[in-house]
């Protein structure tokens, strides 16, 4: 039942609120400058959550790679990958849309790599962010 009311919240992108957690969309989350903190950006020079979204991007592009039977099969597509930052800093992958499932497995092994950070606050308290993800695979020529 929790997972489907964590789905539902991330489909409506609007604010869940528990006695146990506080769930915020990553667009609400910047409406009110909350943001994780990704391992490094608490000493850039750089908002958190602008740093968290370059981080992010480089991240996606650093490990980035083609599946081999995805070029093989010549599967191109965007995928999707909706994912939260949990209350403990890590990523927990929610849902992924789009593309062949050889494509979403790399996906989500790329969201799946992103590094433990210092979770988003709620004032003193810690709480998780939602977050999706497009990444496209166009196939190299």
């Amino acid at each position: 039942m929790k997972k489907l009311l964590l789905f539902t919240m991330l489909s409506f992108s609007s604010v869940l609120f528990s006695q146990e957690s506080i769930v915020l969309s990553s667009e609400s989350a910047t409406e009110k400058g909350i943001s994780p903190i990704w391992p490094k950006c608490d000493r850039s020079r750089q908002t958190p959550i602008d740093c968290f979204n370059q981080k992010l991007m480089t991240h996606i592009i650093q490990n980035f790679q083609y599946p081999e039977i995805a070029l093989s099969e010549s599967l191109s597509g965007t995928v999707t990958v909706e994912f939260i930052i949990n209350k403990k800093g890590k990523v927990e992958v929610i849902d992924v849309k789009g593309g062949h499932r050889y494509l979403q497995r790399e996906a989500i092994r790329i969201i799946r790599a992103i590094p433990r950070m210092k979770p988003a606050l709620w004032g003193t308290k810690p709480i998780a962010i939602a977050y999706a993800a497009p990444i496209t695979f166009i196939k190299p020529k």
